[in-house]
């Protein structure tokens, strides 16, 4: 069980998520999406690389917490208990 992205939500070494869903939000903030963007402290900017596979916003897998960067870093949530199966 794990906790969506969203827009705002920091990365593990610094930094934050700048883009999300267009459609879907979660407790007033945009949701995160595979393919969205965020701003690494350590590497600049980077794309979402991972998202659940079942999870879906029309057709785009959302991203949960500890899901990765293309930069590698892990993506922490700000929620504590909205859990995703």
């Amino acid at each position: 069980m794990q906790n969506p992205i969203r827009v705002g939500d920091k990365l593990e070494n610094g930094g934050h998520v700048t883009s999300g869903s267009p459609d879907m939000e979660f407790g007033d903030r945009r949701v995160a999406r595979k393919g969205d963007s965020a701003i690494c402290d350590l590497h600049g900017e980077t794309i979402i690389a991972e998202g659940h596979p079942f999870f879906l916003d029309k057709g785009v897998p959302v991203a949960l917490n500890f899901h990765r960067c293309v930069c590698g870093c892990r993506l922490i949530s700000s929620l504590s208990n909205a859990c995703i199966a």
